[in-house]
């Protein structure tokens, strides 16, 4: 790991259980070592192809990134190779521009090639929305199986704007050529690298997919000045809260104004919609008593049952409820 700009993150082959061939090996992935939002993020990619059987396509290079920085507006990639295979001759491709693969279908699955990888992959454990965001090549490649060429090296430059939110997310690689696409036989070879997870500072809110949530909000993304459903879950794969079965479950609140001044909100009955479940939509403004030009600048809230014995709360004043940063 390196401990000067960037965290160089070196992969073993994913030796994923569908491949007959280890073909197409990520040598390394590079992201920043600290990201911010609503920021620039610049990352590097190294993928090796050693031509043991017949690909032919465009190089499709694929990764998760969250909805919100909706990367596909912002996104600039070129890529290099060397020994690249185009109509039989070995050539050198230097700074090509990569495109979206929206256009592109992938064989197997005769979906788009973003839908056929959310497919394939799903989500990689993470809680929140996120995408994956698909590009390929221009210069079409093709192999003749025999095995006798150079092994190609492709370097992939990706720079694309980070969303306004304090965000942590699991992402991951995955590669192919596109005619070939998830082909398990001889015609091709498809590969994922090592899931890792990013952690993005410097902005507001705090959206953590790589957890599951006791504690959310519908919109996910939402200012102090909005209506929003704070939304509770009593158990998490077994693990039960001190709610767990209650059927009345009451909404607690209080938040802070920019002046210091903390306002707490009434004790309220939230809604059950299912067995471990419950919601209520509140205005923070009016919920708290404040007027529309006060400055609200953080929020927290806690769960209890009618008498106020059973608590469920996170640390001495609750669970963070945090709106997106402007």
């Amino acid at each position: 790991m390196k401990k000067n700009k960037f965290i160089t993150i070196f992969l073993a082959l994913a030796a994923f259980a569908a491949l007959v061939f280890s073909c197409i090996e990520f040598k390394e992935i590079v992201w920043p070592s600290d990201p911010k939002a609503n920021s620039e993020i610049e990352v590097s990619v190294h993928v090796q192809f050693v031509p043991e059987t017949e690909r032919n396509g465009h190089f499709v290079l694929a990764f998760v990134a969250p909805k919100s920085w909706k990367v596909s507006e912002s996104i600039e990639a070129t890529y290099s190779a060397t020994n690249a295979q185009v109509g039989g001759q070995l050539i050198t491709i230097t700074d090509e521009a990569m495109v979206l693969a929206n256009d592109y279908t992938e064989p197997t699955t005769t979906m788009p090639y973003s839908s056929a990888m959310l497919s394939k992959y799903g989500v990689l454990g993470n809680t929140g929305p996120v995408e994956w965001i698909v590009l390929r090549g221009t210069t079409y490649i093709n192999t003749d199986g025999s095995g006798v060429h150079p092994t190609t090296d492709a370097y992939v430059k990706l720079k694309f704007k980070s969303g306004p939110n304090n965000i942590k997310f699991f992402t991951a690689f995955a590669t192919c050529l596109s005619d070939n696409g998830f082909n398990d036989g001889n015609s091709g070879e498809y590969i994922i690298s090592d899931t890792q997870m990013i952690k993005v500072t410097g902005g507001g809110g705090n959206d953590d997919f790589t957890v599951l949530h006791y504690v959310s909000t519908t919109p996910q993304t939402f200012r102090y000045g909005d209506y929003v459903s704070i939304e509770f879950v009593s158990s998490i794969d077994g693990n039960d809260t001190a709610l767990y079965g209650e059927d009345q479950v009451y909404l607690n609140a209080t938040c802070t104004l920019a002046d210091g001044t903390i306002k707490e909100g009434p004790k309220t009955l939230m809604t059950r919609s299912g067995d471990e479940t419950y919601f209520k939509y509140i205005y923070p403004k009016s919920f708290f008593g404040v007027g529309q030009n006060a400055e609200i600048v953080d929020m927290h809230v806690w769960f209890t049952d009618a008498s106020g014995s059973k608590v469920v709360t996170d640390g001495t004043e609750g669970f963070e409820v945090s709106q997106a940063a402007e």
